[in-house]
C-alpha cells in the first residue's frame, strides 16, 4: 500500500478499501473460523452455549496499553501536543462448551491523532489507523487473546512542504496471556511478530503489563476507585527500543460490574513514538487522559 504523497485526514479509514492487503485480511476470516471450529473441545452438545453480538469480550481491554482500541483525549503537559482516539473491539460471536472454558471471536478497529498547538489552531501532525480480528479464550483466573492486525500510519497536513509522508504499513500476528488473581490485580505478558512491514525492518515485540485497583467506593450512588497501570514493550525496529507508560488515576462507573467507565488519569511516556511517521524519534512526555471504556 503506497501513500506517498498523500496528506492529512484523506489517508484515513478510506484507504483501507482500495488496500490490496485488505483484501488479504478478508481472505483470512474464513481460516479464522476453521480455527475456531478446530479448537472446540469435544463437549455434551446439549451443555453448549452460543452467544451471538455478547454484551462484553472475554479478553477485557488493556487500559494501560497506548495502542488498545479505546476512546480518549489526552493533552500533554510538558509539550503543545494533544493527541486522541477511537476505537473498539466487537465480540461477534462466544461459545461456551461444557468443560468451563469460553472462547470468543471478533473484529477491532481504532484510529490515533496527533495534533499540535498554534496559537487558537490545532495542526494535525500524525495519524495512525488500525484493523483486525482476533479468537479469545478464558479459563479460571486466565484469558489469551490472539490478534491478526493490520496498520497504518499517515502524516499530517501540517507538515505539507515541509517533510515528505514515509510510507509505514503492515500486518502483524500477536498473542496475549492475562493473568487476574482478584478483582484488584491484573499482570499480562505478550508476544508479536510483523507478517509484513514498511519499511522493512525487525519484526519481533513484546510487551508486559499490569493493572492494579483500590477497593472500590460508593460515591453517590455509583463506583469510584483508584487505579493505576505499568505497561512496557520491547521493539525490535529501529535498533531497538523499549517503551514505558504509566498510568494513576481514577476510574468511575455506575456499577461496580460493568464495562463501562470514565477514567481520569496522570499518563508518563518514555520511547520512541507510537506513531508510526515518527517511529524513529524519542518520545518522552508527561499528560493528562480523559478515557470512556465501553
Amino acid at each position: 500500500m503506497n501513500h506517498q504523497g498523500t496528506k492529512g485526514t484523506k489517508l484515513g479509514p478510506k484507504s483501507f478499501s482500495k488496500n490490496p492487503k485488505i483484501k488479504s485480511l478478508l481472505f483470512l476470516v474464513p481460516w479464522w473460523l476453521i480455527a475456531f471450529v478446530l479448537f472446540w473441545p469435544v463437549t455434551a452438545i446439549a451443555e453448549e452455549q452460543w452467544v451471538f453480538l455478547p454484551v462484553h469480550p472475554l479478553f477485557q481491554p488493556l487500559i494501560g496499553d497506548p495502542r488498545e482500541p479505546q476512546t480518549n483525549v489526552i493533552a500533554y503537559t510538558n509539550q503543545a501536543q494533544f493527541e486522541g482516539a477511537i476505537g473498539t473491539t466487537l465480540e461477534l460471536l462466544q461459545h461456551s462448551p461444557s468443560d468451563k472454558t469460553q472462547w470468543g471471536w471478533g473484529v477491532l478497529g481504532s484510529g490515533f491523532i496527533l495534533l499540535g498547538v498554534e496559537g487558537v489552531a490545532f495542526p494535525l501532525r500524525a495519524n495512525d489507523w488500525y484493523a483486525g480480528m482476533y479468537l479469545s479464550e478464558s479459563s479460571g483466573l486466565f484469558s489469551h487473546r490472539l490478534e491478526f492486525v493490520h496498520q497504518s500510519s499517515h502524516l499530517g497536513d501540517s507538515y505539507e512542504g515541509s517533510q515528505e509522508p514515509m510510507i509505514y504499513n503492515g500486518e502483524n500476528f500477536n498473542f496475549t496471556t492475562s493473568f487476574q488473581p482478584s478483582e484488584n490485580l491484573r499482570v499480562y505478558a505478550g508476544i508479536g511478530a510483523w507478517e509484513n512491514l514498511y519499511p522493512n525492518d525487525n519484526a519481533f515485540f513484546a510487551s508486559l503489563g499490569t493493572e492494579i485497583y483500590s477497593p472500590p467506593l460508593d460515591f453517590i450512588g455509583t463506583v469510584l476507585r483508584g487505579y493505576g497501570t505499568f505497561h512496557l514493550k520491547w521493539k525490535a525496529q529501529a535498533s531497538g527500543t523499549l517503551n514505558k507508560t504509566a498510568q494513576i488515576g481514577l476510574q468511575w462507573k455506575f456499577k461496580k460490574d460493568e464495562s463501562r467507565a470514565l477514567r481520569l488519569a496522570l499518563v508518563y511516556y518514555n520511547g520512541l513514538s507510537e506513531f508510526g511517521q515518527f517511529y524513529q524519534a524519542l518520545d518522552e512526555h508527561w499528560a493528562v487522559g480523559v478515557y470512556f471504556d465501553p
